[in-house]
């Protein structure tokens, strides 16, 4: 694990360069009242909603205080978060097919589950019930259960919070991951893409400075010392090329720089910031993008996160970026992967690949940090699979748990890494 002094040295001076960037953009003044001073404030203004009972101070060996130290990778050992049938997506699904309300039934103020209820205690219940339902049924259950055994990554983006980001992290933590005390969140986070989309302006940026680091100081005071693995704003180094373009890209990486700083500081997290996919942008992009947006005081990258390649081509490419990057670790996306990525007839207008529920696909390898690769920290679900990613291939709207694809992917699911590598190495 990598140590973050240099980060420690010069954060109060990316944050006043930040500010002032944004303000001189907008043509906003800068003096006192700025939210340069504001981060230590944001600590102090909210209380924690439950226990956090972790030190704060890190261990450089062991960041996650897991009971066993891991060696050089901090996830291996790590049980992240298995989410249960009151919040798991598909969990949640298995529930409705069983006929149980999983929230709160019509007419009653008790919900059918609890927070509290594990997906391993409601397993029990399903094997239970499932002999008594129709064969077609049975197996819908059957093949969701292999995407509700895994951990479920939990999404932190501006949308989902409805402007209360601090509340929202104390909900996930101290509510929802009462069905799985004791392990390790998995937390991505989508907040510039959504508000700022995919090729801001400077101005536009500017415009959204003050909303987005109140974002991220809620986010890191909601966090507080607790262990978790952040990875850090989906499709922000792969969709950002357009911006070189127009002269914000540099801006977008500040901003990119001052959230790798604020979680990192973190005393028990685990960061990775997302670098895009392997047929997208080149290596040498790549690389730069990350070095200016702070990858090397993090432990690496994440990559695949909203495509489908296929894992090996992945490693390679992300071999590559390593070596750019003072050899930074990294973990590739496998949600939905099993059979690679459909490529479009048309690239050059259409993209590489359909991304919108493009059908055919399959579950990838299963969460494992023993990839056989040694700066592959890990082969991880990133995101839930079965999450539709738009109103296209009659799916429904973007985010929403789509059981019927959900059954597809797993129908298919295999350890595949790509062609030439029928499982995984180990």
């Amino acid at each position: 694990m990598r140590e973050r002094l240099s980060r420690r040295r010069r954060g109060p001076s990316l944050v006043l360069a930040l500010v002032t960037v944004a303000a001189v953009a907008a043509g906003t003044p800068i003096g006192l009242g700025t939210a340069a001073g504001s981060p230590m404030r944001a600590h102090a203004a909210y209380a924690q909603q439950c226990g956090d009972p972790y030190p704060a101070t890190r261990d450089p060996s062991n960041p996650l205080m897991l009971r066993t130290p891991p060696g050089p990778n901090p996830l291996t050992g790590a049980q992240f978060f298995v989410d249960g049938p009151r919040h798991g997506a598909a969990a949640g699904a298995i529930a409705q097919l069983l006929g149980i309300d999983a929230g709160t039934p019509a007419g009653t103020a008790l919900p059918s589950f609890s927070d509290s209820e594990s997906w391993a205690s409601f397993k029990r219940v399903v094997d239970r019930r499932i002999i008594d339902e129709p064969a077609g049924v049975a197996r819908k259950i059957r093949l969701l259960e292999k995407i509700a055994d895994q951990p479920e990554p939990q999404r932190f983006s501006a949308g989902a919070m409805g402007g209360q980001t601090f509340n929202f992290v104390q909900k996930i933590l101290c509510d929802n991951m009462q069905a799985d005390p004791g392990t390790i969140p998995l937390i991505n986070t989508y907040f510039l893409h959504e508000v700022a989309g995919g090729c801001s302006s400077r101005s536009q940026l500017a415009a959204i400075w003050p909303n987005f680091k109140r974002q991220i100081d809620e986010m890191a005071a909601g966090t507080g010392n607790r262990p978790a693995v952040f990875m850090l704003e989906l499709d922000a180094i792969g969709s950002s090329a357009c911006m070189a373009q127009i002269g914000s890209l540099s801006l977008w990486e500040q901003y990119l720089h001052y959230e790798v700083d604020k979680i990192s500081a973190l005393p028990h997290t685990v960061v990775y910031l997302e670098a895009g996919y392997s047929d997208s942008n080149g290596v040498g992009y790549t690389a730069r993008a990350l070095n200016a947006s702070g990858v090397r005081e993090i432990r690496g990258f994440f990559t695949n996160d909203t495509h489908l390649n296929w894992t090996i081509n992945e490693v390679r490419w992300a071999e590559k970026v390593s070596k750019l990057t003072d050899g930074a670790h990294f973990i590739v996306n496998t949600a939905q992967n099993g059979n690679g990525p459909l490529r479009n007839p048309h690239p050059t207008w259409q993209g590489v690949e359909d991304l919108c529920n493009p059908p055919g696909r399959a579950l990838g390898p299963e969460d494992t940090t023993s990839t056989g690769f040694p700066n592959a920290d890990a082969f991880l679900w990133t995101h839930v699979p079965g999450a539709s990613s738009g109103s296209c291939n009659g799916g429904p709207p973007s985010g929403t748990f789509w059981a019927a694809r959900a059954i597809d992917l797993a129908a298919s699911a295999n350890d595949r890494l790509g062609p030439g590598y029928p499982s995984r190495p180990y």
